[in-house]
């Protein structure tokens, strides 16, 4: 397992260190999680970025254990949102109906969520009666991470990386 003496307090270093432990799934649970619909999504849209121009079948594009019915529901949003082309029928499939450039994960997670929302507790703006929160601003750290990835990244990004790998 991959060890790494991080900073306390320093928030990059502790998201390397929970989320990116040398390609092993970390077996607890997160803290943070990202939406199983934008997963998928994200998923696919880094496999039409890669490739090409070409229709993908829905199978083509569905991460394991991924489920196929749920991935066709976000295909359909994403259809919808006019981010992808769908083709029935012989030769059909799925292939992106912007520049890759024109897509952030941003807005794939708008256009299935609806908002962009994180938290760390349950109770945060719940009506907690406590006049602090015990967590501190690592909450609203990790969010603006995550904010901050999901904006400046696009499909394209994503595409190119999955090319080199």
């Amino acid at each position: 397992m991959f060890e790494r003496v991080f900073q306390i307090g320093n928030i990059d270093d502790m998201v390397f260190y929970y989320y990116f432990m040398e390609n092993e799934r970390n077996t607890m649970s997160l803290p943070v999680s990202i939406p199983e619909s934008v997963s998928l999504a994200i998923h696919a849209m880094a496999r039409l970025a890669a490739g090409g121009s070409e229709a993908v079948k829905l199978n083509d594009l569905l991460i394991k254990p991924g489920s196929a019915d749920h991935l066709s529901k976000v295909m359909q949003k994403l259809t919808k949102a006019g981010m992808v082309k769908s083709r029935r029928g012989r030769g059909g499939g799925f292939s992106l109906g912007v520049k890759t450039s024109d897509i952030r994960l941003m807005d794939i997670w708008i256009a299935l969520e609806g908002t962009f929302e994180t938290s760390l507790c349950p109770y945060m703006g719940n009506g907690c009666t406590l006049p602090v929160c015990l967590f501190g601003s690592i909450g609203k750290d990790a969010s603006q991470l995550i904010r901050k990835y999901f904006t400046d990244t696009t499909v394209e990004d994503l595409g190119k990386l999955l090319e080199k790998g």
